[in-house]
C-alpha cells in the first residue's frame, strides 16, 4: 500500500461516524470560544474584581501559559490512558473548572481557574483532529474535517459576540457558565459512541524532553503577553524570557536529535507536507486572532458603530466560513488540495487589503462583502491545509502531530496579537506626531480655511478637542497599516504551497 493510502485509512472502523463528528465539533468549539468569550468581559471583570489592566489581563494569559504547557504531551496520554477515556476526563475538568472560575470572587481565584481550565482545554482540538482522522474513511477525511474546522474557528468568530451579548445583559459570569450545557452535551455522546483507542502502557516518558519544551514554551508566552506593556527589550524581564526561550528551545532540539527515547520523535518534521502545514498553521493563528482583536475595536471605536451592528456585521464570516469548509471538505476527495488553498489565501489577502483601503465614509455593505471574502477564504484554506498536512503522515505520528499542530496555532495566536498590537501602538504614535506637525496657528491651509467652534486654534478646548480629532486619525491610520501587513504577510506565504506534495497522487 503506498505511504498516502496508508496513512488516510482510518486505523478504527466505527458506526454512528456522524455523531461522533458532531460530538467531537463541539468540543473543538469550547477551547477557541473560552478564549474569545474572556477577552469580551475583561473590562467589566476589571471593574468588579477592582484590578488593574495588567492584573486583568493573566485572565487571559494564564489561560494560554496552560494550554502551551499542555498541548506537547497529549500524543503520549492518549495512548497511555486511551484516547476516549483522555477525552472525557478532560471534558470533565474543564466543565468543573469553568464553573468554579464563573463562581470566583477574587482576581487570584480566577486566575488559578483559568489556568486549570487551560490544562485541560489544550486536548480537546487535538484530540478532535486525532479522532477524525482515525475514524473516517479517507473519502469522508475532507468532509469530517470541514466540519470540525467549523468548531475550531466558532470562538473566533462567534465568540467576540456572544461574549459581549453574554456581559451586557446578563454577567461576564455566564461567559464561563455557557461552557456547561455545550460541554455536558460532548460529554454524554462521546461516553456512549466513541470507541476506545489501543492503550500503551510501556511508553516511557521523557521529562528531560517536556521540561525544556515547557520551559521554552512559557517563557516565550510571557515574553508575547506582557513584551507590549513593558517596551520588550527595554525592559530587563523582556530580555531574561527571551534568552530562556532561545536556549531551552535549542536544548530540547538537541535532546530530541539525540535521546534514545526523545520526547517527540524527530522524523515527523521530515514530512514535507506536515511541516508545510505547521507554517500554514501558524499564519492561520496569527491572521484569525488578528482579523479578531482589530476588526470589531475597529469597527466600534473609530466608525462609531454600536456592538450590535458590529455583531451582525461579523456573522457572515462565520456563515461563509462553515459553508465553503463543508463545500471544499466533500471536494476534497477528488480534487488536488493544492489550488483550493492558493484560491483561499489569495481571497483572505484581497479581503485583507480591502480593509486597507477603509475610510469613515465607507458604508456597511461593503464591510459585509469584506467579512463575506474573508469567510470563504478561511473555509477554502482551513481544510485543505489540514488534509494535505495529514494525508501523507504515517498513521502513528497523528497523536504527536495534531497535538503540535494545534500548538502552532496557539503560538501564530500569541505572535500575532503581539506583533500586530505593538505595530498598531508604535503606528498610531508615529501617525499622530506627523499629523500634529500641520495643525499650528501658522499652517496657511487651516489659517485660510475656517474651521469649526469646535476646533478653536486659540482655546484651549479647542485645541484639546483638536488634539482628540487628530489622534482619531492616527489611530485610523494605523489600522489601515496593520491590514496592508497582514495582506502581506500571506502572499509571502504563498509560494511556500508550490512545495506541498499531491495527496491526490501516490507515492511510488
Amino acid at each position: 500500500m503506498s505511504a498516502t493510502a496508508a496513512s488516510s485509512a482510518p486505523t478504527v472502523a466505527v458506526p454512528y461516524r456522524n455523531v461522533i463528528l458532531f460530538s467531537v465539533v463541539v468540543c473543538s468549539s469550547l477551547q477557541s470560544m473560552d478564549t474569545f468569550l474572556a477577552a469580551v468581559a475583561l473590562p467589566n471583570m476589571k471593574g468588579e474584581l477592582s484590578a488593574s489592566q495588567d492584573e486583568i489581563s493573566w485572565v487571559l494569559t494564564s489561560y494560554l501559559i496552560a494550554i502551551a504547557i499542555a498541548s506537547p504531551p497529549i500524543g503520549w496520554l492518549s495512548r497511555r490512558i486511551g484516547r476516549k477515556r483522555f477525552m472525557l476526563i478532560n471534558i470533565v475538568l474543564f466543565l468543573f473548572f469553568s464553573m468554579l472560575a464563573g463562581r470566583s470572587a477574587t482576581l487570584d481565584e480566577i486566575v488559578a481557574c483559568r489556568f486549570l481550565q487551560g490544562l485541560a482545554a489544550a486536548a480537546l482540538v487535538p484530540l478532535s483532529h486525532h479522532i477524525i482522522l482515525d475514524v473516517f474513511p479517507k473519502d469522508r477525511v475532507g468532509f469530517a474535517l470541514g466540519w470540525w474546522s467549523v468548531g475550531v474557528m466558532f470562538g473566533a468568530i462567534v465568540g467576540p459576540t456572544l461574549g459581549g451579548a453574554l456581559t451586557e445583559y446578563m454577567s461576564w459570569r455566564w461567559v464561563f457558565y455557557v461552557n456547561l450545557p455545550m460541554g455536558m452535551l460532548a460529554l454524554v455522546m462521546i461516553a456512549i459512541f466513541l470507541p476506545e483507542s489501543e492503550r500503551d502502557a510501556k511508553q516511557r516518558f521523557d521529562w528531560s524532553g517536556f521540561i525544556m519544551l515547557t520551559v521554552a514554551l512559557i517563557s516565550m508566552q510571557l515574553m508575547l503577553d506582557r513584551g507590549n506593556k513593558l517596551d520588550w527589550f527595554e525592559s530587563t524581564e523582556i530580555v531574561i524570557e527571551g534568552c530562556l526561550s532561545i536556549v531551552f528551545f535549542y536544548a530540547f532540539v538537541v535532546h530530541i536529535l539525540t535521546a534514545r527515547q526523545p520526547f517527540l520523535d524527530a522524523r515527523i518534521f521530515l514530512n514535507r507536507n506536515f511541516t508545510i502545514g505547521l507554517v500554514l498553521a501558524t499564519m492561520h493563528g496569527v491572521v484569525m486572532v488578528g482579523l479578531t482583536g482589530l476588526l470589531p475595536p475597529f469597527l466600534q471605536l473609530l466608525m462609531g458603530m454600536p456592538v450590535l451592528t458590529v455583531g451582525l456585521i461579523m456573522a457572515p464570516r462565520g456563515l461563509a466560513t462553515a459553508v465553503t469548509a463543508t463545500i471544499s471538505g466533500r471536494l476534497l476527495a477528488f480534487l488536488d488540495p493544492r489550488p483550493v488553498i492558493l484560491a483561499g489565501m489569495a481571497l483572505i489577502a484581497f479581503s485583507m487589503w480591502m480593509m486597507s483601503a477603509f475610510t469613515p465614509e465607507t458604508s456597511v455593505i461593503y464591510f459585509v462583502i469584506v467579512v463575506l471574502l474573508q469567510g470563504t477564504g478561511f473555509g477554502m484554506f482551513f481544510v485543505p491545509v489540514n488534509t494535505a498536512a495529514f494525508a501523507t503522515l504515517p498513521p502513528h505520528y497523528r497523536g504527536d502531530a495534531t497535538a503540535f499542530m494545534s500548538l502552532m496555532r496557539k503560538i501564530g495566536s500569541s505572535v500575532g496579537v503581539s506583533i500586530l498590537v505593538g505595530q498598531y501602538i508604535r503606528m498610531a504614535q508615529s501617525n499622530h506626531a506627523v499629523l500634529a506637525q500641520h495643525v499650528t496657528p501658522y499652517t496657511e491651509t487651516l489659517r485660510l480655511q475656517p474651521l469649526p467652534e469646535l476646533w478653536s486654534l486659540t482655546d484651549l478646548r479647542g485645541i484639546a478637542s483638536l488634539d482628540r480629532e487628530v489622534h482619531h486619525q492616527a489611530q485610523f491610520l494605523a489600522y489601515l497599516h496593520d491590514f496592508q501587513w497582514i495582506a502581506l504577510f500571506i502572499v509571502l506565504l504563498m509560494p511556500l504551497i508550490l512545495f506541498l506534495q499531491n495527496p491526490m497522487r501516490p507515492k511510488k
